[in-house]
């Protein structure tokens, strides 16, 4: 023990000088854990914000369990868009009117045909037909953009009309 005390009291501007760098060393140590905890901090109080001295875990909780009720919405909005999705493929929404004149003595385009056709084609044609003194309306199906009647130059028109305006907003 002996031999340390004075192998140190001999070279003790050496052991100094060692000591302090090493005290340096570490205080520049310290200094660096100083300011990562400060922003470990900083990280951490933007997160515990509102705490109010609860948990970690049970902030953990909450933002999960809201997370779970917040999927359960978009599973059951994604539900229903599906089925509105479903619905509008059977509703009737594909529409082509044309006007024209059916006699020669009757004038302003009052006479109309209509096509009304949902996405398979399945719907009606309505026909109205105005003359001098009276009006006649007829009607015929649909199913598959055809039907089982003879069409006129107008109702094939009409039908056509519904498909191209379908078409064009696709």
């Amino acid at each position: 023990m002996n031999d340390l005390f004075s192998s140190i009291a001999q070279h003790s501007t050496e052991v100094l000088a060692v000591l302090i760098v090493l005290f340096l060393g570490l205080g520049a140590l310290c200094l660096a854990l100083w300011r990562r905890q400060r922003r470990f901090e900083k990280q951490w109080g933007q997160v515990l914000r509102g705490a109010r001295g609860e948990s970690l875990e049970r902030l953990l909780y909450d933002q999960l369990r809201e997370s779970m009720q917040l999927r359960e919405q978009l599973d059951r909005l994604q539900a229903d868009v599906h089925a509105l999705q479903e619905l509008g493929r059977s509703t009737k929404r594909h529409l082509g009117i044309v006007r024209y004149d059916a006699f020669d003595d009757v004038g302003g385009a009052q006479s109309f045909a209509m096509a009304l056709f949902d996405d398979q084609g399945n719907g009606a044609i309505l026909n109205s037909v105005v003359g001098r003194t009276d009006c006649r309306v007829y009607a015929k199906s649909l199913a598959k953009g055809a039907s089982d009647r003879n069409l006129s130059e107008e109702e094939q028109k009409a039908i056509e009309r519904a498909s191209s305006l379908t078409q064009s907003l696709a």
